[in-house]
């Protein structure tokens, strides 16, 4: 390589950190924004760097946020403590992240009941009343900390949810956060396998999101989740999304890989859906940054 190559190649390389650090370093910021503890000149400087951003607005007003501060500070926190582990080398294995991490990535997850209302809902005439009926239940795969379930619980008062999950450090950490809930009644966490899952016609609303499963345990999971749901209940399906750009794309199996999940697009689950005899499949439209997401009815 000449001296002019290494000189462009110095200049791509250095251009390319600076461009990828101030998205970081806003990521940062916005966690330091909503981090209810954080004060002084480190807050009013992340403030600063949010209204330069474009979001001082609608963080400085509360009315205006659709999600929790709290679940912000997931969505913030929570890539920036996977990236981390991905370059200390500590990704093979969700039970190796550190609880900080694990809290952040069930934050984040907790807004996946605002998605759901809003996005999921209006495409499913009557959906809602059978979500608000006593008796109502849904089954969360890959619960972590459990924040997800709460969140739909909170967001349906009839609704009972019970998380699945093998990690038992984990689920440690999701019972201390439904206890400390005002939804602990609704609640459940289990220890448990979902490709072992021997519920039948059991729930009416199902959650499993492929980037965090296995390849395993996800293809087998499906099928036996097909078979736990109630007669027109509905199954989701979290997946990658691989109709972007080719950096887009790559990132989306980067990270399922990282995740040590299951790389899957739309018309993949779509298929799976249909082949386990789920009917009005449809892909959902999410905001930028969400999972890809695909449902059926039973």
């Amino acid at each position: 390589m000449d001296e002019t190559s290494d000189e462009q190649a110095a200049v791509r390389i250095a251009g390319a950190v600076r461009e990828w650090d101030l998205g970081a370093t806003c990521l940062a910021a916005l966690a330091v924004v909503t981090d209810g503890a954080a004060g002084g000149d480190l807050a009013a400087t992340a403030r600063a760097v949010m209204a330069a951003a474009g979001l001082g607005d609608v963080l400085a007003d509360p009315p205006r946020m659709p999600f929790s501060a709290e679940q912000v500070h997931g969505m913030a926190a929570s890539p920036l403590l996977q990236a981390t582990a991905l370059v200390s080398g500590s990704h093979a294995d969700w039970s190796a992240h550190s609880d900080e991490t694990l809290i952040a990535q069930g934050r984040a997850s907790a807004s996946a009941a605002t998605l759901f209302t809003t996005f999921v809902l209006p495409h499913f005439a009557g959906f809602a009343d059978r979500l608000a009926r006593p008796g109502a239940r849904m089954l969360d795969v890959g619960t972590g900390v459990g924040a997800l379930a709460i969140g739909y619980a909170q967001a349906f008062p009839q609704l009972h949810v019970t998380g699945l999950d093998v990690m038992p450090r984990v689920l440690r950490l999701a019972q201390a956060q439904i206890e400390a809930s005002p939804v602990a009644e609704r609640v459940e966490v289990r220890q448990a396998d979902v490709a072992e899952l021997a519920d039948e016609a059991a729930y009416d609303l199902a959650w499993i999101p492929a980037p965090f499963i296995p390849q395993p345990a996800f293809s087998n999971g499906v099928a036996r989740i097909a078979a736990a749901l109630r007669p027109g209940g509905m199954l989701m399906i979290g997946h990658g999304i691989y109709e972007g750009t080719e950096l887009e794309n790559a990132i989306a199996r980067f990270k399922t890989v990282g995740y040590g999940g299951t790389p899957l697009d739309g018309e993949s689950a779509a298929r799976l859906l249909a082949a386990h005899g789920l009917t009005a499949i449809r892909r959902i439209q999410l905001p930028p940054g969400a999972p890809g997401l695909t449902v059926g009815l039973r």
